[in-house]
């Protein structure tokens, strides 16, 4: 339904979000779930695409310069420095698999692709980074995907009421994200 252009912005958005962008492509996702259920692994799959991209540029940087890349992340809207602690926790503790339960933690991919070379080898960590990724991309699909069937069927609610409600609740979940990232 959304065709290449949609494709293209899922790409954009994993490798955006991956880097230096701080709203997660699960919005666009979830959009996509909305309009068009059947198509959304294909932009689940281009945005982890992006996110692999973004991932292996970030820990290259990190590698190369891992005080700049750190401080350049570090920078990024609400990011604080008690998830870099946390990420680095998560590191020691459990290895790689911090990725994995990172990916439904609150804590953005990209500072655990800036932290990895501490633990990881590039390989390693770019092999983990599609399972942790698409662990929450798959969920987000599966839920308002569900939701906007349901609303559908039992409603009979038109996209465009479904577009308002989707909205809503993205910036109610945000808004209530970032206050708690602000407001600690």
């Amino acid at each position: 339904m959304l065709g290449r252009p949609g494709l293209a912005a899922a790409f954009l958005w994993g490798l955006a979000e991956a880097t230096f962008f701080f709203i997660i492509p699960d919005v666009f996702l979830s959009f996509v779930a909305v309009l068009d259920w059947r198509s959304t692994w294909k932009h689940i799959v281009a945005a982890l695409a992006g996110a692999l991209l973004g991932g292996a540029l970030l820990f290259h940087w990190a590698q190369a310069d891992p005080k700049a890349a750190h401080a350049a992340v570090a920078r990024v809207p609400f990011i604080t420095p008690e998830m870099f602690a946390k990420v680095n926790s998560g590191f020691g503790k459990m290895g790689l698999r911090a990725v994995l339960a990172g990916s439904v933690s609150g804590i953005p991919y990209k500072l655990y692709a800036v932290e990895a070379p501490r633990v990881s080898t590039q390989f390693a960590f770019l092999l983990a980074t599609p399972a942790a990724r698409a662990v929450r991309f798959t969920l987000v699909w599966m839920i308002f995907g569900a939701a906007a069937g349901w609303l559908r069927r039992r409603y009979a609610l038109a996209t465009r009421k479904l577009a308002y409600i989707h909205a809503v609740l993205w910036i109610v979940s945000y808004a209530f994200y970032w206050g708690r990232i602000v407001y600690r």
